[in-house]
């Protein structure tokens, strides 16, 4: 048949087969030159990391040991120009370049004395927080010297075991006649080797920290992070601050996978490779500004498993894949200004603590420690070419600022510094002619800083029936003086009347005292008779000054109860005296918040009697200073009926009796 080939053995056509020319396209193959180093089988652009592999593998764990062998294998048989090749190359390298085994030395014998100097001179006032910092030092002292200890008795008695001892041996024949008694069973136990490493947990040749997360809660400005540096200093670890404001992506937290182009670990890992160690004290700082559950994940969930000492020790990474990251090692401290926002799983894994904001004393001895001092560096000052006075100072706090913090303390710091700054650089133009004040007075700080922007609260001189002095917290820190105004309207409906921009919770409270007053007239003196109404043919009109202001909870319960016996029975309440504290309808007093920033607010105001809830007793031992507590004449209660007493005696009742004892009835 035509075209066709016949290749049996009978045929007389030969098959002649040539060897085939080798291709002179060098586009996918890549040769080891001539002078190659020792190992043929890693090309020349892989030898530096294959070199640096040899030199950190005892560094590596056995998962990125494993890891990077076998990539560089895969390296080898991809080509230079595929995207595979760099996607390997990155992903190698960023192994290579974590610390792994490698550790700090951190000083096994911490000086608490030494700490504690430390977080007094570079912090003012935040004793509670100084003293739970100087106790969680002692406990990680503490737990580290016994695991020292415990883990040489161990050594020492393995060491013990494994040395020859001819007394109590038996031969391998006895052995095994020993053996053949035990059952079946059981002999498979005895004869495999114990191991003492644990698949569930962290080996154990490292001290490894389970202590809480601490997180500092409190206002802008107080300290938080200076705080966690301190901490880190005193542990001789390094120090690497995470940002999580405003992360919204779980890939930030875990990193992308490497299918991805551009893809990256996440912070966390990238931490480890900036500082170089394993070891470092990490700061997850704005905690409550981390996004929430979104189409992007949950990044606060991502957030559990590096915050958990019984999961981080094989953290998982997206990027790295298989190859786990122990973070068992780092030590964690976060902050947040508010809780609100905190995932309740990710909360419970933290002990939280209160970083308070500075009163003024705390912020006039900053200012002059610290603030004043680093004005004068930063605008091209020296030491003595400026002197504010604590006058000065007190102005500027007072006047010009109202925070919790001191950042606006020390922006109003700068603007007088480039003041000076401009005048004595303007001296130096004109020569010996020119006279330059290095003083700043009080009466230079308006000069320099215009009006003042806050108004000190005084206290008023003289109350008439039906004003009462309240407590307020203020917010960011602060706190102060609220008057609470009442009138009757002729020609009303008994009609409670409410001003002053009033919240829900504020207006129930108002509704609830006129109820328990309402109750208790004919007690009082108000009506005659059971059964009358105490407020016939009138309005009561109540108003919270600075209507401009939103005014909402239930701390002025008690000062509304004051205000409206003292408009009904006609008895002025002293102008010195204020009071807080949540009422229920049976007359008894609750505790409230923000004690401790309401009585520095009273103080500045003139105040110098302040009732207050029985249980806040606590409140006021542990936050309030020494000098305020001495300043006031604080009285506990615990019924409505012995703050009426306390403010103008047993004459409040009708008939003259002491009525403390008795319980309010519905």
């Amino acid at each position: 048949m035509l075209g066709s080939r016949d290749l049996s053995p009978n045929s007389d056509r030969q098959v002649v087969l040539r060897p085939r020319k080798p291709s002179t396209s060098t586009a996918l193959v890549r040769r080891t030159p001539p002078d190659a180093p020792s190992n043929p089988q890693i090309p020349e652009d892989l030898q530096p990391l294959q070199n640096l592999f040899e030199r950190r593998r005892t560094e590596l764990s056995s998962a990125a040991a494993q890891a990077v062998q076998r990539e560089l294998g895969r390296l080898t048989k991809i080509p230079a120009q595929s995207a595979e090749y760099g996607v390997s190359k990155t992903y190698i390298e960023w192994i290579l370049a974590l610390p792994w085994l490698k550790v700090s030395e951190t000083s096994k014998a911490i000086n608490l004395d030494e700490a504690r100097r430390r977080l007094e001179e570079g912090h003012e006032g935040l004793e509670a927080v100084k003293r739970r910092v100087v106790e969680y030092l002692a406990v990680y002292r503490l737990k580290r010297q016994l695991f020292e200890e415990l883990s040489t008795s161990k050594r020492n008695l393995r060491e013990n075991q494994d040395t020859p001892n001819s007394k109590g041996t038996i031969d391998a024949s006895t052995a095994k006649d020993l053996l053949e008694l035990i059952p079946a069973d059981e002999r498979k136990s005895i004869e495999e080797p114990v191991s003492d490493k644990r698949e569930d947990g962290p080996p154990d040749d490292v001290y490894r920290d389970k202590g809480p997360i601490l997180l500092l809660v409190g206002p802008p400005g107080v300290g938080k992070t200076s705080i966690a540096r301190s901490l880190a200093e005193s542990l001789g670890r390094k120090f690497h601050r995470i940002s999580l404001g405003g992360v919204r992506d779980e890939a930030e937290i875990r990193g992308h996978r490497r299918t991805y182009v551009g893809a990256l670990p996440g912070t966390l890992v990238q931490g480890l490779r900036k500082v170089g160690v394993s070891n470092p004290l990490i700061l997850l700082d704005e905690l409550d500004k981390v996004g929430t559950s979104n189409f992007h994940g949950d990044p606060s969930a991502a957030l559990l498993e590096t915050l958990d000492p019984a999961q981080n020790w094989s953290f998982h990474d997206h990027y790295l894949g298989d190859v786990p990251i122990d973070l068992s090692q780092c030590m964690f401290v976060a902050t947040a200004n508010t809780l609100d926002t905190i995932s309740p799983p990710l909360l419970d894994r933290c002990e939280v603590i209160e970083c308070p904001g500075y009163v003024t004393d705390e912020k006039l001895a900053i200012a002059r420690r610290f603030l004043v001092k680093k004005q004068v560096e930063e605008n091209g000052l020296r030491q003595g070419m400026i002197e504010i006075g604590d006058e000065a100072l007190l102005r500027i706090i007072t006047d010009y600022t109202r925070e919790a913090g001191v950042r606006s303390l020390e922006r109003e710091i700068g603007k007088i510094c480039r003041t000076k700054a401009v005048e004595y650089s303007r001296s130096r133009e004109q020569g010996a002619k020119a006279e330059y004040d290095s003083k700043v007075s009080p009466s230079d700080v308006e000069t320099i800083l215009g009006v003042a922007k806050y108004e000190q609260e005084v206290r008023e001189e003289v109350h008439r029936p039906g004003v009462v002095t309240g407590l307020a917290y203020q917010g960011s820190g602060s706190g102060g003086i609220l008057l609470l105004e009442t009138t009757l309207i002729p020609g009303g409906k008994g009609r409670l009347v409410m001003t002053g921009s009033l919240g829900d919770v504020i207006s129930e409270s108002a509704e609830l005292g006129l109820s328990w007053v309402k109750s208790k007239a004919v007690q009082l003196g108000i009506t005659s008779r059971a059964g009358e109404d105490p407020l016939k043919d009138v309005d009561l009109h109540l108003h919270l000054p600075s209507g401009a202001v939103k005014k909402d909870g239930p701390s002025a319960g008690v000062a509304m109860v004051l205000a409206f016996v003292s408009l009904l029975t006609d008895r002025p309440m002293p102008s010195t005296t204020a009071v807080t504290g949540e009422i229920t309808l049976r007359g008894a007093v609750t505790p409230v918040g923000g004690i401790k920033e309401k009585l520095l607010g009273a103080s500045r105001a003139g105040i110098t009697k302040v009732i207050l809830p029985r249980r806040n007793r606590k409140d006021v031992q542990a936050d309030l200073p020494e000098s305020v507590r001495k300043s006031l004449e604080i009285i506990y209660v615990d019924q409505i009926e012995e703050v009426l007493q306390e403010v103008w005696g047993k004459e409040v009742w009708a008939d003259g009796r002491d009525a403390v004892r008795v319980d309010a009835r519905l």
